[in-house]
């Protein structure tokens, strides 16, 4: 089972941002958040989703023993 959380990549969100959405962060600071908020949320949402595989993986684990 690995680590929970991965290390924070808030400052380099900024870049993706520019990818993304083609303006600056310090432009639309509003846009930013909401963007950082979203990425943030799914980020959430895959370690949750690999946690619960994982915890399924091992019930199947546990109920052979």
């Amino acid at each position: 089972m690995g680590f929970f959380g991965p290390v924070s990549r808030f400052n380099d969100f900024k870049d993706d941002f520019v990818k993304d959405t083609g303006k600056n962060a310090a432009d639309d600071m509003q846009l930013y958040a909401q963007y950082v908020s979203a990425r943030f949320a799914d980020l959430n949402h895959r370690i949750l989703n690999n946690l619960s595989t994982e915890i399924q993986e091992l019930q199947k684990i546990l109920k052979k023993v």
